[in-house]
């Protein structure tokens, strides 16, 4: 997986959940990885690639972290 994808991945992750809303939306993400100094690719390819690997799963044209994203984040679980 491209570092990109997992940044991704990481991005739905952290933004989803707890306190959260449960998704979070493509526009939301490309400004948070727009923020992120080490995202520098394209998003729809990121967000392509973190689904077909299965670290993210769409749901109602939103996005969420699958358990798999742990897996990204060595020495944490959920």
């Amino acid at each position: 997986m491209s570092e990109n994808a997992a940044l991704i991945a990481r991005i739905i992750e952290h933004n989803t959940g707890g306190h959260n809303r449960a998704t979070i939306d493509r526009p939301h993400i490309g400004v948070i990885a727009s923020q992120h100094s080490r995202f520098d690719g394209d998003l729809d390819d990121a967000i392509a690639e973190a689904l077909a690997e299965e670290y993210i799963e769409e749901q109602d044209g939103e996005y969420i972290a699958t358990e798999q994203v742990w897996t990204l984040i060595p020495g944490t679980t959920r």
